[in-house]
């Protein structure tokens, strides 16, 4: 079935965002806790703190934004809302399977959420014709590349060990 587009608040959006990072965090979070490999321990536990680093981020444009881009109102259309995402995701990881989860499976894992948020944050660029929206957005999208890029190497890291 296909998605009606809505309306919303750019404020709003960012709040869903942050929901969506905290999560996030908390799914990598509870992971750590679970597995029986420590290189990915060591992941998880990393891949938690960039959440919360992004967290923080968007916590830092909702509170520093101008009140107009705030209440700039922009079409949602999402590729997937983000709490479907995050159900998925979590369905997949039964404890059985999440203890044992290799730092290659924990990565795969994380650019499944890298590549949802990155689409996300694409599309909600491209529904504004205001372009301090935009450039909000595109801001986003670039720290969020800076933090897959952080991961990569963190992974990378790993897989020398």
């Amino acid at each position: 079935m296909n998605r009606v587009p809505s309306y919303d608040k750019v404020a709003h959006l960012l709040t869903i965002l942050i929901s969506f990072h905290k999560k996030l965090a908390n799914v990598y979070g509870r992971l750590a806790a679970m597995m029986d490999n420590k290189y990915s321990k060591l992941l998880a536990e990393e891949m938690q703190r960039r959440e919360l680093r992004l967290v923080e981020t968007l916590t830092s444009y909702r509170d520093n934004a101008a009140e107009r881009i705030l209440n700039t109102m922009l079409q949602k259309s999402y590729p997937e809302d983000p709490n479907d995402f995050l159900g998925r995701l979590e369905a997949d990881l039964k404890p059985e399977v999440a203890a044992s989860l290799d730092p290659d499976g924990l990565y795969g894992l994380g650019c499944r959420a890298d590549d949802y948020i990155k689409e996300l944050l694409s599309v909600l660029k491209d529904s504004s014709n205001v372009p301090e929206v935009r450039d909000l957005f595109a801001d986003l999208e670039a720290g969020e590349e800076i933090e897959r890029i952080a991961l990569s190497k963190a992974y990378n890291s790993l897989r020398e060990m």
